[in-house]
C-alpha cells in the first residue's frame, strides 16, 4: 500500500472538479433546475472524517506502545479505512466544488444561490474528510515503514 500524497489527492480532485464542471454546465444548459445539496451530504462527511481520526487515533497509540490490547488486523484495516477515506474527500471536494462552479454565472438568482451555498458547504465538509484521511494515514504509519521506503528507494 503506498501513501496518500497531496500531489495524487490533488489530481484526483482536479479531475472530479473537471468532469462534475462539465456535467453541470450540460445539463443547466438544457434547461434543468439543479437540485439542492442536501445537510445530511456535509453531516455525512463530517462524522466519517470524526470516526477516522478516532480510529487512526488508537492505531497511533497502539504503535507507540500505549495500547497493547489492539489487534494489528484492525490497525490495518484503520490506515486501508483512512487512506479510503482521504481518497472519497478529494472525490468529493472535486464533485461539490465543481457543482458550485458550474453553477456560478448564476449567483444572482436567489434559489441558484442557496443551491452554490450548499455545494460549498458540502466541498469545505469533504476537505475536512480528506485531511482527516490523510492525518489517519499518516497516524497508522509504522516507523519501519519509513526506513523501509528510504532503503529501497534508488538513491
Amino acid at each position: 500500500m503506498s501513501p496518500l500524497t497531496w500531489q495524487r489527492l490533488t489530481v484526483v480532485g482536479l479531475v472530479s472538479l473537471a468532469l462534475t464542471w462539465l456535467l453541470v454546465r450540460m445539463v443547466d444548459t438544457s434547461g434543468t433546475t439543479p437540485p439542492v445539496v442536501p445537510w445530511s451530504a456535509w453531516l455525512v462527511s463530517l462524522v466519517a472524517a470524526a470516526c477516522v481520526l478516532w480510529f487512526a487515533w488508537q492505531v497511533r497509540q497502539f504503535l507507540k506502545g500505549k495500547r497493547p490490547d489492539l489487534s494489528p488486523l484492525r490497525a490495518v484495516r484503520t490506515a486501508i479505512f483512512a487512506q479510503a477515506a482521504g481518497y472519497v474527500g478529494a472525490v468529493l471536494v472535486g464533485g461539490y466544488g465543481g457543482y458550485a462552479l458550474g453553477l456560478l454565472d448564476a449567483w444572482s438568482h436567489g434559489p441558484r444561490r442557496e443551491v452554490i451555498i450548499s455545494a460549498l458547504i458540502a466541498a469545505a465538509a469533504a476537505a475536512v474528510l480528506m485531511i482527516a484521511g490523510w492525518i489517519g494515514e499518516l497516524w497508522c504509519r509504522h516507523s519501519d515503514d519509513d526506513e523501509d521506503r528510504s532503503e529501497t528507494s534508488p538513491a
